[in-house]
């Protein structure tokens, strides 16, 4: 069996899999279920791009496959490196150690582009068998040098306003790489005899709107996958938006969802220019055309091995200290001198270090005392509250809140200013989702104990 045959099984296997463990909160996949997803929904769609096409990436261009998971990350890390100024989102329950922490970041990172150009794929070969001629056609235009002028400097002048006013521009973000991108393919592809790239408006301006249509339906159904997959996760992102952030389709402000198809873009532009830079090499070409092209540099290698990854490491590092606000530690990391080494062997045996585990507990270990016992169900049940955390759970203890229903009757701006005094490095949208989340817990509780038959006396 050839390894995209393991993939593809891998793939559809998993997908039932992964959601089985979703829902059962079944750790150590639960804490790691977004890779588990996500690699799975990919070697799945390459399975069913080939059915379509007769070739997919996992086949017939591993190559460029492993590019793209490889390239994925970096890309990411550009992001991250822009949400470091517009504080759009942070992290919860993110992996404790960090030897696991990198692999975690790496795995989670590289599905970005497999996901969505898989999913492009997936849906151009729809339209090859569904639209006339195979096509989406649209009316050809001229470009001209000025035009290309024009989208570079929208993109620069969206990248300027992005800085400078993160708080008002901040939907820029989502649309700037590619105005940046797409003109310098354009004009490369078109005017420099010897480069040869992709460009959407190359495409667009021929009188094909196949691309256009299927990237930006390829971002709506991925940015549906992440935000349905994100919700019931315990490692997850949470969004933090001005403006926007009561009225939310799970963590998602309704409005995001129109971020997704302008981010298809702004990959494929980017995309493009690292194919550019490959002296015209694509991952959309066939292995045999790719090998035509000559391929990036030694010098070039020997930048990217050089920078790259000192670009990311200083991306891994911001992100690190702005954007997680939470890890995953395990409780008996918080309690291990009061627990001693019978009560940590105790959770260790019955598989109870993660707090999910901890709180599905059905009786107390006998070598834990009942009112130690008792304080860590209150203290974890709050510590997985939005993902605050067990830091942040046993701060809210020092000030006596050690309650859902304490919490949930708390003032957001006066918690953040108490939690900052006791040391603890907290932004006011944190405490608002922590007080938001309590509230809807303790409504859900209520209604259900209403709802609840009780027995006559």
């Amino acid at each position: 069996m050839r390894l995209h045959h393991l993939a593809w099984a891998a793939g559809w296997l998993g997908l039932p899999l992964a959601h089985y463990w979703l829902v059962t909160r079944t750790e150590p996949f639960y804490s790691a279920i977004y890779c588990f997803l996500w690699w799975s929904y990919i070697f799945a769609a390459d399975y069913v791009v080939y059915r379509m096409r007769g070739t997919s990436l996992l086949k017939n261009r591993t190559k460029e496959f492993l590019f793209l998971a490889v390239w994925s990350v970096p890309l990411w890390m550009l992001f991250e490196a822009v949400n470091l100024r517009i504080h759009n989102w942070y992290y919860v329950m993110a992996p404790w150690s960090f030897s696991y922490g990198w692999l975690f970041l790496l795995l989670a990172f590289a599905t970005v582009l497999p996901g969505l150009f898989e999913t492009m794929e997936l849906i151009v070969g729809l339209i090859e068998k569904l639209a006339p001629g195979g096509i989406i056609a649209g009316t050809p235009f001229r470009v001209s040098r000025r035009d290309v002028r024009i989208q570079w400097a929208i993109g620069v002048a969206m990248l300027v306003l992005l800085l400078i006013f993160p708080e008002d521009c901040f939907c820029l973000a989502w649309g700037f790489a590619f105005f940046l991108t797409d003109p310098i393919c354009y004009w490369k592809q078109r005017h420099e005899k010897n480069q040869v790239g992709r460009s959407l408006l190359g495409q667009l301006a021929s009188g094909n709107n196949t691309r256009l249509v299927a990237l930006l339906l390829a971002g709506f159904i991925c940015g549906g996958l992440w935000e349905a997959w994100n919700l019931p996760a315990r490692t997850k992102w949470i969004y933090s938006v001005p403006f926007f952030d009561e009225l939310k389709l799970g963590e998602m402000p309704v409005l995001g969802f129109l971020g997704f198809p302008p981010f298809a873009l702004e990959c494929y532009g980017l995309v493009n220019l690292l194919g550019l830079l490959r002296g015209g090499r694509h991952w959309e070409l066939a292995a045999s055309e790719n090998r035509e092209h000559p391929g990036l540099p030694s010098w070039g290698v020997a930048a990217c091995a050089v920078f790259v990854p000192l670009g990311m490491l200083a991306c891994v590092i911001g992100t690190a200290w702005h954007t997680v606000a939470s890890l995953a530690w395990p409780v008996e990391h918080f309690f291990r001198q009061e627990l001693g080494e019978d009560g940590v062997s105790a959770l260790q045996q019955r598989h109870a270090s993660h707090g999910i585990q901890f709180l599905q507990l059905t009786e107390r270990p006998p070598e834990i005392a009942a009112d130690l016992y008792a304080r860590m169900r209150r203290i974890v049940a709050l510590s997985e509250c939005k993902g605050m955390g067990m830091p942040n759970a046993l701060a809210l203890e020092t000030l006596k809140i050690t309650r859902l229903e304490q919490l949930a009757r708390e003032d957001p701006l006066e918690l953040a200013s108490k939690l900052r005094e006791a040391g603890r490095r907290v932004r006011l949208e944190e405490v608002k989702m922590w007080i938001r989340e309590a509230n809807r817990l303790v409504t859900r509780s209520a209604k259900t104990n209403n709802s609840t038959p009780h027995n006559a006396a």
